[in-house]
């Protein structure tokens, strides 16, 4: 994301709402994008279930993950957790 405020230094603060929380639902698509995902897998392996694995957790995955991104999207577009104006872009009344 860091990387990424420099490209575009113009963007409003509903961009980098929309960009953090897309980020944070998309470590959820593969196994190894989030740490959550690696905790149960580890622990499953601990017991002994060596199943788990990324082939097995694409079909929730990705739907899931999809789903979040779709109906996140909505939600921001409709309720606005960010402000109407941007200082740095000189959009407010000062």
């Amino acid at each position: 994301v860091q990387m990424l405020a420099a490209t575009f230094p113009f963007a409003t603060p509903y961009d980098w709402i929309q960009v953090s929380f897309s980020a944070t639902i998309g470590g959820n698509l593969t196994m190894l994008g989030s740490a959550a995902n690696m905790i149960v897998a580890f622990q499953a392996a601990k017991v002994g279930d060596r199943t788990f694995t990324s082939e097995r957790h694409a079909p929730f995955g990705i739907p899931s993950t999809l789903g979040a991104l779709y109906l996140g999207t909505f939600i921001l577009t409709l309720v606005h957790f960010s402000p109407e104006c941007s200082v740095k872009l000189g959009q407010c009344d000062e």
